[in-house]
């Protein structure tokens, strides 16, 4: 990708009598394919066919008099008019000490990131399409359901990232993905670099028909108290992953504001169960969260935040490593390179039968609404199945509530296995409230 003419704008330019003196600057340029269905109807005005391209670039600044400038820059300035980029990128520079430093050269692992199949798509190759949104008519037909919608995209994307200190690595990655609404509540889909195969994506169509048939069965909720609650995957990545990186974040941690303080990083003390880890591998191939850099120029690789119940290091830009006198960490991507470990997990059918009586949880709301820093929750859930003794019977709506860090350390937490899903769910006990 030539970015020439951009950093020789900024290697020359004075702005109010100001230079820059370190820069760092991430490029990225795309162009796929996209293909929406909106209430059964394939490419309307809504959700039309579309091809496109973008480009653009994020840089940091750090300016002769100790200021620095974060940003982006689109398109039509990157190419030409970068003399008002910088201009703008001057008027916005604020006083960030730990934040005046850019990554140098370094040691970046080679990564499969590109799938040929997925570019032909991209560029307009469309049959492979066909055979998935016939196989997806076939389950509204059998089922019959009243309604779907949907998308499906692939692209091809090149990165590069450039600094003042000598680092310069660039790379090219495909990206696929589907996403399928039956009846307007129950959604599936899946995203990595490549697509599944035939097989996969049939038998994930088969799942999510099956829940979209029991969300539309109304099931007597059982007495409010306290219960057997199997949280799907994707609610835990939503809310358990999520709250649990929000309190490893570097910002976080520095400036004191989670549940996880900075002496605890390192120490031999667990602070959930000690079989409790959560780690990361950007390095998986062909995976949606498979990188070999971070948009600051951090190489990518295996890193472990928890590990035995022991907090072994936080989520670290370079602004927040040098802030707590860390090394940048590589950053989660997507939940697809991401491991939350703990007990010897079982099976789903299992976990059924142990948590006759209680529910499984499919969606919550409100995740933004938590104190993620105590753990306490209180989650309205639109989509839950109510679980007879033969397994799920229909639906109901609630509230679970409870604390995320003592369930996380009792004695009773169970980890289960879903078909096609990378992390796992949970059974543990909290309270239901039957809306």
């Amino acid at each position: 990708m030539d970015v020439r003419d951009f950093l020789d704008a900024v290697t020359s330019a004075r702005i109010d009598g100001y230079t820059v003196q370190q820069w760092s600057v991430y490029t990225s340029e795309s162009r796929g394919l996209s293909l929406g269905i909106k209430d059964r109807e394939i490419g309307n005005a809504h959700v039309p066919l579309k091809l496109g391209e973008s480009r653009g670039a994020r840089y940091r600044f750090a300016w002769d008099d100790g200021k620095v400038s974060r940003g982006y820059v689109e398109r039509r300035l990157l190419e030409g008019d970068p003399h008002s980029a910088l201009v703008a990128a001057r008027a916005a520079a604020y006083d960030d000490p730990d934040a005046a430093w850019v990554a140098g050269p370094a040691s970046f692992a080679e990564v499969e990131m590109h799938d040929d199949a997925t570019a032909r798509l991209a560029g307009g190759g469309v049959d492979p399409l066909v055979v998935r949104l016939d196989a997806v008519r076939r389950r509204v037909a059998e089922h019959g359901f009243r309604t779907w919608s949907g998308s499906f995209s692939a692209g091809v994307a090149r990165s590069r990232v450039v600094s003042s200190a000598g680092l310069d690595v660039g790379c090219e990655g495909t990206s696929c993905g589907w996403h399928v609404t039956f009846n307007g509540e129950a959604g599936d889909g899946f995203s990595a670099r490549a697509p599944e195969s035939g097989e996969a994506f049939e038998s994930r169509l088969d799942r999510l028909a099956l829940t979209a048939v029991l969300l539309d069965r109304d099931a007597p909720p059982p007495e409010a108290g306290i219960r057997p609650v199997i949280l799907h995957p994707h609610v835990v990545e939503r809310y358990v992953i999520g709250t649990l990186l929000e309190n490893l974040d570097g910002a976080t941690v520095a400036h004191g504001e989670g549940h996880f303080r900075r002496e605890q990083f390192g120490a031999d003390r667990p602070v959930l169960r000690e079989d409790i880890g959560l780690r990361i591998d950007p390095l998986q191939p062909l995976m949606s969260g498979s990188y070999r850099y971070t948009t600051e120029g951090v190489p990518a690789a295996a890193c472990a935040y928890i590990e035995r119940g022991r907090l072994i290091q936080p989520l670290l830009d370079l602004k927040y490593a040098r802030r707590l006198g860390l090394e940048p960490t590589p950053l989660p991507s997507d939940s697809d390179t991401m491991f939350l470990e703990g007990p010897p997990p079982v099976s789903i059918d299992a976990a059924v039968a142990e948590a006759g009586g209680g529910v499984l949880v499919l969606s919550v709301l409100g995740v933004h609404t938590q104190d993620s820093a105590s753990g306490d929750f209180s989650l309205s859930a639109p989509q839950i199945l109510v679980l007879g003794p033969d397994g799920p019977i229909g639906r109901m709506r609630g509230t679970i509530s409870g604390n995320l860090f003592e369930l996380l350390s009792t004695d009773t937490l169970r980890f289960v296995t879903f078909e096609g899903e990378n992390l796992p769910g949970l059974l543990f006990r909290c309270r239901l409230d039957p809306q």
